[in-house]
C-alpha cells in the first residue's frame, strides 16, 4: 500500500450510530455525526475542516485549521484558522482560535482563548520566566 496521500483525498465520516474511541488523523474534511472519544489532528491543507454535526458528540482534543461545531463537544479545541459554533451546539472546554463565530442559542461552558498571529518566541520566553 502506498504511504502517500491520494491527491483526491476527500471527506472522512464517522456516521450516526457509530462509536469510535482513539486518535484520528485526517487530510481534508472530517465529519462527525456519531460519537468520538479521542483526539483529532489534521495533517492536510490550511482549508481542512472538522465538522461535528447536530446529533454528533466528541470528547477529547481537536487540532485543525477550521472547526465547525453543531453538536456536543467536551474537548480542548484549537482552530488554527477559525472556530464556528452553531445554534444547536453545546461546548465545554478550552477553545483556541484566530477567528470565532458563535450563533445565538449556542451553549458554551469553558474558556475562549484568542491566539495571536505569530507569537515572538523571545517575548514568550521572557513572559514564562517572569
Amino acid at each position: 500500500m502506498n504511504s502517500k496521500q491520494s491527491p483526491i483525498a476527500a471527506t472522512s465520516l464517522v456516521a450516526a450510530g457509530t462509536v469510535l474511541s482513539g486518535d484520528i488523523t485526517f487530510c481534508k474534511e472530517l465529519v462527525i455525526a456519531g460519537t468520538v472519544n479521542g483526539s483529532v489532528n489534521c495533517n492536510g491543507e490550511d482549508s481542512s475542516v472538522v465538522k461535528i454535526l447536530e446529533g454528533g458528540s466528541f470528547t477529547g482534543e481537536i487540532n485543525a485549521p477550521r472547526v465547525e461545531i453543531a453538536g456536543k463537544v467536551d474537548a480542548n479545541v484549537t482552530g488554527t484558522d477559525s472556530v464556528s459554533i452553531g445554534a444547536s451546539a453545546e461546548v465545554s472546554g478550552v477553545i483556541r482560535f484566530y477567528k470565532l463565530a458563535v450563533s445565538p442559542g449556542a451553549v458554551i461552558t469553558g474558556e475562549l482563548v484568542t491566539m495571536s498571529d505569530e507569537p515572538d518566541s523571545t517575548e514568550a520566553l521572557a513572559a514564562s520566566q517572569a
